[in-house]
């Protein structure tokens, strides 16, 4: 887009190009010069988040890094540094069944949603949940509650799918649509985080198993992964509170002050079709994925126990398991799609996975980064200077205030994850190599700072979808929506990574944090009428 003064000779993308170069420039610089090695440790982080701030773009950001680092690792010789990038780190990093695997189970899970969604599957579901009642406020807003957890595979398409079913009938059943914007966004991005089926287990498991790797760890990245899911203190908590708030009706500040719309009235494009147009496919991919699991890794079959279940997740089945379970549940999906809609199935085929593409991207440059930081040892250094500074037990909280700084100035909970998770986890077991225990914590406090973002920040794209969606500026759901998730944050940090710090156990971490959460919305909502 050109800018608005017609004889200028540079557009944007020209100072795009220009900013770009000055911050490789830069690089080369710091790179010949002699400069502590804290400079050299942390420089293509700060030329990665630089670049995320500036242009917004996860992927370009983590590039940006990526080739900031391999100036560093060839004294500043350009020439051999984007050779470097390609041969050792870019193209390495597509290697793999793990990397494979993820590559191909994002495209299918990308076409599985929109399948679904063209098919009518999820408006279905909608009117089902609707059915008797009417369409009073509260019915509608459990109603998008259990549908953004029913939905549970993709966070984006979560929001957009939900938003634009439920906002004729919020609107209807005078519930406001900044409401119905916060509903949308805290369930889609905390749910999809946690799933162990979705578009984003494919980029977290490959960036745990890239993190743990040569670290002597004998559990699999699925295993520390589900291990990892109750201490994910901010997803919890968020989810925890969608659901009180719903209870109670609970508008805080700026919430209490948003006003209603005229309802919609929509004419139905979609082919009305049953609710196993949608249930089938999500159960058959579900089982599918487990039962491949435990064909994959166990012997005798029979009889199935809770431990060989527990030995099969630890295995090494995940990409194959992960892609042949979600190839299986699109098989299923497309064999539902109704012949009535107004597009054909490999259309929406096509469509789901063309979505993932850009997503993709960012997962091939993640895995890049990661290469690059590894070699450079930044993880290393950030052990000695932070292990010397306070103890490792209060680690996983630094990192979750962290990455929730990160992901709101930046936008992007995949950029912060690809950003953080590799100096976090292999920081920490630099950092305390013989006391592994919260290394689980330390993955729930990436996520958990990631997704903060992805639920307030300006910048974030499911903010700016939700908001979209529902039929409301960016700016108003970021305001209305921004106290609901510092106070799930704030209880996040308190009593969940600092509890766990302190010895406080998971459990009674989850227990505190839900009882505070019980008595805010209790003590704030006592003398309204509900």
């Amino acid at each position: 887009m050109k800018l608005e003064n017609k004889g200028a000779p540079y557009t944007t993308n020209h100072k795009g190009l220009i900013t770009g170069l000055t911050l490789l420039v830069i690089s080369w610089a710091v790179a010949l010069a002699n400069l502590p090695d804290f400079i050299h440790a942390l420089w293509p982080a700060v030329i990665a988040l630089l670049t995320m701030l500036l242009f917004k773009k996860a992927a370009l950001g983590l590039a940006m890094g990526s080739l900031s680092g391999c100036i560093f690792l060839t004294q500043g010789d350009l020439t051999w540094a984007l050779q470097n990038l390609m041969s050792k780190h870019f193209f390495p990093s597509m290697q793999g069944d793990w990397r494979i695997g993820a590559i191909l189970f994002t495209l299918v899970m990308g076409a599985f949603a929109v399948v679904i969604e063209k098919g009518g599957g999820f408006t279905a579901l909608a009117k089902k949940f609707l059915k008797q009642g009417g369409n009073n406020g509260r019915r509608v807003e459990v109603a998008t509650g259990i549908m953004g957890t029913v939905c549970f595979f993709d966070g984006l398409a979560n929001s957009l799918l939900l938003g634009k079913i439920m906002r004729p009938l919020a609107d209807r059943a005078g519930v406001t649509r900044a409401k119905l914007a916060y509903l949308v966004d805290s369930t889609s991005s905390s749910i999809a985080c946690m799933a162990f089926i979705s578009t984003w287990i494919a980029t977290q498991l490959s960036l745990i198993q890239q993190s743990v790797d040569g670290r002597g760890i004998s559990d699999s990245a699925y295993s520390l992964f589900l291990q990892s899911i109750p201490q994910n203190y901010y997803c919890i908590f968020t989810l925890i509170l969608v659901v009180l708030v719903v209870w109670r009706r609970w508008d805080i500040g700026p919430m209490r002050r948003a006003k209603l719309h005229t309802a919609e009235i929509v004419k139905e494009a979609r082919p009305q079709v049953s609710v196993w147009v949608a249930i089938t496919p999500i159960i058959v991919l579900a089982l599918s994925i487990i039962t491949l699991f435990y064909l994959w890794e166990t012997s005798p079959l029979l009889p199935v126990t809770t431990t060989k279940l527990a030995v099969a997740f630890s295995g090494s089945a995940g990409p194959y398991a992960l892609t042949l379970g979600s190839i299986t549940g699109l098989a299923v999906a497309c064999f539902l799609f109704p012949k009535s809609s107004n597009i054909s199935v490999t259309s929406a085929v096509h469509s789901g996975a063309s979505s993932m593409l850009s997503p993709l991207f960012i997962l091939v440059m993640a895995w890049t980064f990661g290469s690059v930081m590894k070699e450079l040892g930044t993880a290393a250094w950030l052990a000695d200077a932070i292990g010397s500074k306070f103890s490792p037990d209060y680690f996983p909280a630094a990192v979750f205030i962290t990455g929730a700084l990160i992901s709101f100035i930046t936008g992007s909970s995949w950029g912060t994850m690809a950003l953080m998770m590799p100096l976090a986890l292999p920081a920490y077991l630099d950092m305390a190599p013989t006391q592994p225990d919260l290394i689980t914590a330390v993955i729930a406090a990436v996520f958990s700072g990631a997704v903060f973002g992805d639920h307030c920040s300006p910048f974030s794209d499911t903010t700016i979808v939700s908001a979209f969606a529902c039929g409301i500026s960016a700016q108003e759901h970021v305001i209305t929506q921004l106290p609901y998730a510092l106070i799930a944050a704030v209880t996040a940090l308190s009593v969940g990574f600092i509890g766990l710090g302190a010895g406080l156990p998971v459990w009674l971490g989850i227990f505190l944090g839900t009882m505070i959460l019980l008595g805010c919305t209790y003590f704030f909502t006592r003398k309204r009428p509900l």
